[in-house]
């Protein structure tokens, strides 16, 4: 019984390191906690350069080594982080104040009127455009945004 289980163990282990070095880089992720150290190497002993205090915000996986990521942020701003602080969790944090519209469209009616800096759930990409959720005072307002509005999907960039 006890081979049987570490068998079992072993396979499994061995499938989870098979899946986790398949992820696409670059790819987008987001912060799981509200702070999050970015170091100037891939380990504890590197020095923090920075620690981020908002969960969810947006972050581009540049480069992996073994638990570490390569980040870099909206401003260019290039690090490591450990990957338990990432989520697969889609982001956006708008680079320009934006108008989140009812439809793909962009002459669609307004939903609302977003400020550069705002951060919103990813729901959807289609080539040119991405359908945004934002909470404001306790309220949801989702819609759809241009990309070259915010930052954390890529410019052709498609998904459901």
């Amino acid at each position: 019984m006890k081979v049987k289980y570490w068998l079992c163990f072993g396979v499994l282990c061995l499938a989870g390191a098979v899946s986790a070095q398949e992820l696409a880089i670059p790819r987008f992720v987001s912060f799981r906690r509200a702070d999050v150290n970015l170091r100037t190497g891939p380990g504890n002993r590197y020095p923090i350069k920075f620690v981020y205090r908002m969960k969810n915000y947006p972050v581009e996986v540049i480069d992996e080594y073994e638990l570490w990521r390569q980040i870099r942020e909206v401003d260019g701003t290039v690090g490591w982080v450990h990957r338990r602080m990432l989520s697969s969790g889609r982001y956006v944090i708008l680079t320009e104040d934006s108008v989140l519209r009812k439809n793909i469209n962009s002459t669609a009616s307004p939903v609302a009127f977003v400020q550069k800096g705002a951060l919103g759930k990813l729901e959807e990409c289609e080539v040119d455009a991405c359908r945004v959720s934002f909470i404001f005072n306790d309220r949801e307002y989702e819609g759809w945004l241009n990309k070259e509005d915010f930052y954390g999907a890529y410019s052709r960039e498609t998904f459901r």
